[in-house]
């Protein structure tokens, strides 16, 4: 019930009510909740970390996607430098064509 609103699942949960954390077993109208009664969620702390390391890795694997990302542009620039000497080593070869004049 409480997923959708808070983005935690059970597990993340940790349920408070007069300052003493409550078992996922117990049944809060037992244990004295009524209407208007205060409750705090929180999120547990291994929850929390595991969320950085999360949240870290994906920037890690974003900042390697961009360096590869530029190495694969740097690696198409030059690509295309080495298709145009290779064409004109092959005009040279099959025409004579001379390459500083195009003669």
């Amino acid at each position: 019930m409480l997923v959708p609103k808070t983005g935690l699942e059970p597990e993340q949960q940790r349920l408070f009510f007069r300052g003493i954390e409550k078992d996922d077993k117990e049944q809060l109208h037992h244990e004295g909740v009524k209407g208007k009664s205060k409750i705090l969620l929180m999120e547990c702390a291994a929850s929390k970390e595991k969320k950085l390391e999360e949240t870290r890795k994906l920037n890690e694997m974003s900042k390697a996607t961009e360096a590869i990302n530029g190495v694969r542009a740097e690696v198409d620039k030059l690509s295309d430098r080495v298709s145009m000497f290779l064409k004109y080593i092959y005009d040279y070869s099959t025409h004579g064509i001379n390459i500083s004049t195009g003669n």
